[in-house]
Formats: C-alpha cells, structure tokens, sequence
C-alpha cells in the first residue's frame, strides 16, 4: 500500500476545531449587538412607563370624579345665571347713548343772540346722531356767525340752516339740522 493511502474516510484531527472557531466580529459587530440590547433595554423601559402613566390616568380619573361628587351645583348654577345677567348689563351700558354730552357742546357753541325753541334728534343708519332744532336769531349776522362757530366744532359733522325768515319783533327764525358723529353720544362712566 501506499504510504499517503488514507483507509478511513474519518479525519484523524479534530473538525470540531475547525468549525467553531471564534471569529473576530470587530467594531461593527460590536456596534450591531449593542443596539440590539440598547433597544430591548428601551423597549422593557417604556413598556413599564406605559403602565405607570395609565395607572396614574386611572388614578387621576377617579380623584376628578370624587371632587365632581364634592361640587356644590346649585351654587354654580346661580354663579352661571349671574354671568349671563351680568354679560346682558355690560351690553347694554356699552350701547346705551346719551345725550348729555351734546348738549353741553351744543350750549357751549351757541352763540349769545341766538335762541333754540324746539330740538328733536332720532339715529340714521350709518349711527350718526341727527339733531333737528328750531330757533331764533337776533339777525341774520347773528345766524351766520352760529353757523361759523357750528362748522368748527369737531363732532358736528354738518350743518345745514334752513326756512330763514322774519319772526316776531324783527328776529329770524330758523330750522337748523345737525349731523352729530356718535362718539359724542356714547356713555362712558
């Protein structure tokens, strides 16, 4: 035979050597493992916190429902049906309109010679006060110089003087509208 004739198809050295040898995994490797432990870590983490914030909702829920117990309803029903009242007053003060403060600039604008005998006023659409008055004038000048003064008073909007004409004793007479801006008639406490 041979001398390099094998009779046995079985190794004579040790597969097993061979086959589970260590093998070097390096950086990535290491890398790889690490991430998978960190994400196990992270995922048993926030499967307990998930827990812990549901037992505390729970727990939450349950103190809420035993202070709604403890409300005193009838006293927050008055407090609501006040607030209502309370709303519909506020929108109505701030809506209310006065005529005081025309008045007093009218008074304080009219000329000495010149008298009013009626005077009306009523809303026009567009929210501007419209004042009509009837009056007397010494003269004519006396009405010319009203109608001077009128033109510079900053809320008289316009001014028209209409039916000029002989009264008694020698005045004139006179029908006069006024369109008022209405900041003047609004109410301010």
């Amino acid at each position: 035979m041979a001398p390099n004739f094998q009779s046995s198809f079985i190794p004579k050295e040790s597969v097993t050597e061979e086959v589970f040898k260590k093998k070097n995994a390096g950086m990535l490797g290491i890398l790889v493992v690490s991430l998978f432990v960190f994400s196990i870590i992270l995922s048993a983490g926030l499967y307990f916190y998930k827990g812990i914030i549901k037992s505390d909702i729970e727990n939450l829920q349950l103190q809420l429902a035993e202070e709604e117990k403890n409300l005193d309803k009838e006293t927050i029903s008055k407090m609501s049906q006040f607030s209502k009242k309370l709303e519909v007053v506020k929108s109505i003060v701030l809506k209310h309109k006065v005529a005081s403060n025309f008045l007093e600039t009218l008074a304080s604008s009219t000329v000495s010679s010149v008298q009013f005998v009626d005077l009306t006023y009523s809303e026009a659409k567009n929210g501007d006060l419209v004042v009509t008055l009837s009056g007397n004038a010494t003269d004519y000048a006396s009405v010319a110089l009203q109608e001077d003064v009128f033109s510079k008073v900053k809320y008289f909007k316009s001014t028209i003087f209409s039916n000029l004409g002989l009264g008694k004793e020698g005045s004139v007479s006179f029908n006069l509208e006024i369109t008022v801006d209405p900041k003047i008639s609004v109410y301010s406490p």
